[in-house]
């Protein structure tokens, strides 16, 4: 295994490896910037102020990733064939269901007592945020399919600088939170606009045809995907209460975040596969045993210094340790079904994406909802052992039948 890595650090200028790099150097920085924003705002604001704006922020999160369309797996799959008429499409279709998708959602959340606090008149700033956060997307895409991945870790430098605003919109609340938020995802695609060339509204029927029988299921794929992880904030609060919220969301998010380095090497090992990488079931290998090694120091690392982490948000928020462990110890887990639907997307299986993805959802929705009443938030962490379980059950069936 050592002699592997070895002689692997010597091709660190392949494309794989150092797309790999930047992808993991923009989740890193995504990982610390999201750590700085939230033990600042724990710190600045009250932990109810806190529960309801994670809730809003995940929110905020879910609505610019369903507008999406599944056109960012899209935009990788098909970017080697379309070149710039893939990213023109990808940005016009995804702003435009932004709009859509936002202010429904938006009008939902005004309508929950839970998010009370928030007035109407940001339903517009909601719309404006969730839409920047639909183009950032897809520009950070971009540069990742065009092998230039070194500007989407630019624009999460960007994004990081969110932090800055908490200080300025105390008075604010909730909103200041919420607005904090979007303002740093402004920053990121002003620069992604500046600096990115050929991108250009467009509309191409022919990309549109073959993309989007590729895309939506996708996109169902990825909603069964990421919903979850977007709808559980708002069922814990609305379960177990603002505070508890507040502290559900440290543990999920630090613990998702610290799955940045195998979810790197997964995206690129999907880009370079999607423009014809030879030797794929040896690549496949190396980046497995890549993302296990850093999975156990991940472990290690969280069961000596996880309650210490928790502890920069607030003495109370080392509740939430407990999730912590579990989310980490998921994770391994995790990594082998990521990889099995990165396989899948290249081999163009939607159907097995979509069904894999959709058991996920229901399992880990389904196995929360009936363990945290008993557990509290731990029995999210849980549902998300249990989930993942449950379909590398069923990827196992997968591989018995093609033997």
């Amino acid at each position: 295994m050592l002699e592997t890595v070895k002689r692997e650090l010597k091709n660190l200028k392949s494309p794989l490896y150092r797309n790999s790099i930047y992808i993991s150097l923009s989740s890193l920085t995504t990982a610390v910037a999201g750590f700085v924003f939230w033990a600042v705002a724990a710190r600045l604001y009250p932990a109810g102020d806190v529960g309801v704006a994670s809730a809003v922020v995940s929110a905020l999160n879910l609505t610019f990733n369903l507008s999406m369309l599944g056109m960012n797996i899209a935009l990788i799959r098909f970017y080697p064939e379309y070149k710039e008429k893939a990213v023109g499409n990808a940005l016009l279709l995804g702003t435009l269901a932004s709009v859509v998708f936002s202010s429904i959602y938006g009008l939902v959340m005004l309508q929950n007592n839970s998010v009370s606090s928030i007035p109407p008149r940001f339903l517009i700033v909601f719309v404006l945020f969730s839409t920047a956060g639909v183009a950032y997307n897809v520009l950070s895409t971009y540069a990742i399919a065009k092998r230039k991945a070194e500007h989407s870790f630019a624009q999460s430098v960007l994004f990081s600088l969110r932090f800055i605003f908490l200080f300025l919109l105390i008075p604010f609340g909730v909103m200041g939170i919420v607005s904090s938020f979007g303002l740093g995802l402004l920053l990121g695609l002003a620069y992604g606009l500046l600096v990115l060339d050929g991108v250009r509204l467009s509309v191409d029927g022919e990309f549109l045809k073959k993309a989007l029988r590729f895309s939506l299921g996708n996109y169902v794929a990825s909603i069964a995907s990421m919903a979850p992880n977007y709808l559980m904030p708002t069922i814990v609060l609305t379960m177990l209460g603002n505070e508890e919220a507040a502290y559900f969301y440290m543990a999920f998010t630090i613990g998702n975040l610290i799955l940045f380095v195998p979810n790197a090497i997964n995206t690129s090992f999907f880009v370079e596969g999607s423009h014809g990488l030879k030797n794929l079931r040896r690549t496949l290998k190396k980046a497995l045993a890549f993302s296990y090694i850093y999975m156990v120091f991940a472990a290690i690392g969280v069961w000596l210094f996880g309650g210490f982490v928790l502890r920069f948000f607030g003495e109370e928020y080392v509740e939430g340790f407990g999730l912590l462990k579990l989310m980490v110890l998921g994770g391994f887990f995790v990594v082998v079904v990521n990889f099995a639907i990165t396989i899948l997307n290249i081999q163009k299986r939607v159907k097995e994406v979509v069904m894999i993805n959709t058991l996920k959802a229901v399992l880990f929705l389904g196995l929360s909802y009936i363990l945290v009443p008993r557990f509290g938030i731990e029995g999210v962490g849980w549902g998300w052992i249990g989930a993942y379980l449950g379909v590398l059950g069923v990827l196992s069936l997968f591989a018995r039948e093609e033997a």
